[in-house]
């Protein structure tokens, strides 16, 4: 059957042009509209009304200084509710790399990486967390790290100005999200066994970090924060290693062999291409998978920055904050919920089935104490978020999803008496 579960994600390139237009049109359906927030610079009251006015006046004429303002280590903070992703990343986040007039004014854990002096003649030498090419400079300014998931908060700057296209929350009327999205071409591995470099080759099928999410500070700058999946990550690595070992995919049951990740370790993102489709098209002839029929489609042109921006980052996950209710119970058909696990920012189900049902077959669907469903965390369809919402208690259900698409979506009120499993949990 056709799976629908992704009308909410970005659209890889990979898809044939008929389907991603159809899912593109989906996610201006499914996004909500969210004001955007005015950003304010506070002045010093000492600084008088006259510095204040000259201030703004030098600002609005030179967007170069305006963007000297503390950003830099403070990303998250600025964009970690503009995103589709949201969350309170900059509480306890990892400051790397911090502005130094913005020193002091964060309560997030500061373990900046600085210039290295070197050992011989003492001078400084580049922070490994910044790097030029192809025109881009690249910063990884700070990281927040739960057990589903890693939140990389980056600067990108332009020697020249970004094609006004790429803003397309200011130059796209039809444009309905909040944030602008830049696409990624990239490999990630980490320095834990199962998921390293080798395990991990590239153009190997695993998952990588492929768009970041953020805002445009002028038309030389863009702040934005990644999210990479550890669960899409682990589940490759032991898919890879049980094909491996057996020569297929097929049963993974009995041979499972799982990787953990440490609370300490290095992630690994090597970037090769950040682009953006520009608001100019054309024409794309295509055919049509089921009818074979000739299709001529309107394709965005793409403007592409190519370049080798390879980062070391290391990581501190906080498995402190997370918690897990075990539930495992399933009704007559063996389907339900085997545990439900909470972070400081989503939620998951971990899915029951019976032998030989298919995932995709079904969608599990959680709600927050209030009985409102929760957002999706971006392209994590099934992962919640709980940025904002009530979940001390949660209520989990597990749907048909074809009868979900065609009868429940939209209303949380017809769940519980057409679901197929229901159970309410409870965290502390």
């Amino acid at each position: 059957m056709q799976n629908d579960k992704f009308d909410a994600i970005p659209i890889p390139e990979e898809l044939n042009h008929a389907v991603r237009d159809g899912i593109k049109e989906g996610l201006r359906q499914r996004k909500t509209l969210h004001r955007k927030r005015t950003f304010s610079c506070y002045s010093a009251v000492a600084a008088g009304i006259l510095a204040a006015l000259c201030a703004g006046v030098l600002l609005a004429s030179n967007p170069v200084l305006a963007a000297k303002l503390p950003l830099v280590g403070h990303i998250f903070s600025r964009i970690q509710e503009k995103v589709s992703y949201k969350g309170n990343f900059s509480d306890d986040a990892e400051i790397y790399i911090e502005d130094d007039d913005a020193k002091g004014l964060s309560d997030s854990k500061t373990h900046t990486t600085k210039a290295k002096a070197d050992p011989l003649s003492g001078e400084q030498t580049e922070n490994p967390l910044v790097q030029t090419s192809g025109g881009l400079t690249v910063t990884v300014s700070e990281a927040n790290c739960s057990t589903q998931a890693l939140y990389l908060a980056l600067c990108i700057e332009n020697k020249e100005a970004f094609p006004a296209d790429f803003i397309k929350t200011k130059n796209m009327d039809s444009y309905l999200p909040d944030y602008d999205m830049l696409s990624l071409e990239t490999n990630s591995y980490y320095d834990v066994p199962g998921l390293t470099q080798k395990d991990r080759p590239v153009g190997g099928g695993h998952p990588t970090p492929y768009y970041i999410e953020g805002q445009f500070v002028d038309d030389h700058t863009f702040t934005g924060i990644i999210r990479v999946s550890l669960d899409e990550d682990l589940r490759s690595s032991e898919l890879a290693a049980n094909t491996s070992a057996s020569g297929t995919d097929t049963d993974l049951a009995g041979n499972a062999q799982t990787t953990v990740l440490p609370a300490e370790f290095t992630y690994y993102l090597e970037i090769s291409d950040i682009y953006a489709d520009l608001l100019q098209y054309e024409e794309m002839q295509a055919t049509d998978p089921e009818t074979h029929e000739q299709l001529t489609l309107s394709e965005p042109l793409k403007k592409h920055y190519k370049g080798k921006w390879n980062f070391a980052i290391p990581i501190s996950m906080n498995k402190d904050d997370a918690q897990i209710v075990n539930i495992n119970r399933k009704n007559k058909n063996g389907v339900g919920i085997g545990s439900v696990e909470k972070t400081n920012f989503e939620i998951k189900a971990e899915l029951l089935l019976p032998e030989g049902a298919q995932p995709y077959d079904y969608i599990v669907i959680i709600c927050d104490a209030n009985g409102k469903r929760l957002e999706s965390q971006g392209a994590a369809v099934e992962v919640f978020s709980t940025f904002g919402r009530d979940t001390k208690t949660v209520y989990v259900y597990v749907c048909d999803y074809i009868k979900y698409m065609d009868e429940l979506k939209g209303d949380d009120r017809k769940l519980s008496e057409n679901a197929l499993f229901e159970t309410e949990v409870h965290f502390k």
